[in-house]
């Protein structure tokens, strides 16, 4: 697993985990990273975002930050699809896996 900074021009938007094609944004209002296809596609084809790798440190530092902070007005759908995620990683989970520590 690899971790990203996901920007456009000078604006952070998400942290995100590529695991085996599946790309995992972190949402901050929620706490976890869910699986998001829009980022998954962009990295492969669409390209309209930018895409820096990050250590474990910078990402805890970026999502402590704020980074991922959906309006909870414009983004309603988008949040009660991630609140209903049945299957949401931690960021723990992430950090582990990134640092090979999983199982």
């Amino acid at each position: 697993m690899k971790l990203y900074l996901v920007t456009k021009g000078d604006r952070r938007l998400w942290v995100a985990a590529l695991a085996h094609e599946n790309m995992y944004g972190y949402v901050q209002n929620t706490g976890f990273f869910h699986d998001n296809n829009a980022l998954r596609n962009d990295f492969y084809i669409d390209n309209r975002f930018s895409y820096e790798e990050i250590d474990i440190t910078q990402a805890k530092s970026l999502i402590a930050e704020g980074i991922g902070q959906a309006d909870e007005t414009t983004h309603a759908e988008a949040l009660a699809n991630w609140r209903s995620d049945p299957r949401p990683l931690s960021p723990n989970d992430v950090f582990a896996a990134v640092a090979g520590l999983t199982p």
